[in-house]
């Protein structure tokens, strides 16, 4: 009676095991192998496919990007706008722009041609980036103003954080697209450049 007990103890304990395993651990080990194989291959097939689509994209918008370069240079040489042409000086260390404008105590870097595009808010203002150099002690302040049309002066934003010289990174909202003078002041130093703003 003890044995049959037992027996009956251990064939119910092996059945709970057996309904307890994963469906996948009751697959042969042939056919799960073969599974993640064609799995594999799947997945290999997809990432071609993607790396495919991201070199197109990629060279779509290198050519895009070559357009836009011809184009503002072309718009520059025509436009009425007396754009300030970067004298290529650059600053004593890294800050980002296309090109550089500089007077030796002040650099700015500035948009491709001097040319700024880029989308217009609901008021039909535009604010663009510039990265500046301090190469005097002082905080960076910008003002200017709109040279072909009546509008209300630029502003603008210097964050704090980037010391007493050196890098300053800011934002200019220009209230209109047009034609802009800019001028950034340190101390008694000052540079000035006048840039064409257009709305995207």
């Amino acid at each position: 009676m003890r044995k049959s007990s037992l027996l009956a103890g251990a064939c119910a304990a092996t059945l709970v095991l057996v309904v307890a395993l994963p469906a996948d651990a009751k697959t042969p080990p042939g056919k799960e192998l073969s599974r993640l194989r064609h799995q594999v291959t799947v997945l290999k097939a997809k990432v071609r496919r993607l790396q495919t689509e991201n070199r197109t994209l990629a060279d779509l918008n290198a050519a895009a990007l070559r357009r836009e370069i011809v184009l503002k240079r072309h718009l520059a040489g025509v436009d009425p706008c007396p754009i300030t042409h970067p004298n290529g000086s650059k600053p004593p260390g890294s800050t980002f722009g296309s090109e550089f404008h500089g007077n030796g105590s002040i650099w700015v870097g500035v948009w491709d041609s001097n040319v700024v595009v880029w989308k217009a808010e609901a008021d039909g203002s535009v604010t663009a980036k510039f990265g500046w150099w301090r190469g005097v002690p002082g905080k960076l302040r910008i003002d200017g103003r709109r040279l072909d049309n009546a509008a209300p002066p630029l502003v603008g934003h210097v964050p704090d954080g980037y010391g007493d010289s050196g890098f300053q990174s800011s934002g200019i909202t220009f209230p209109t697209a047009g034609c802009w003078q800019v001028s950034g002041h340190v101390g008694e130093a000052s540079l000035t450049f006048v840039t064409l703003v257009l709305a995207a």
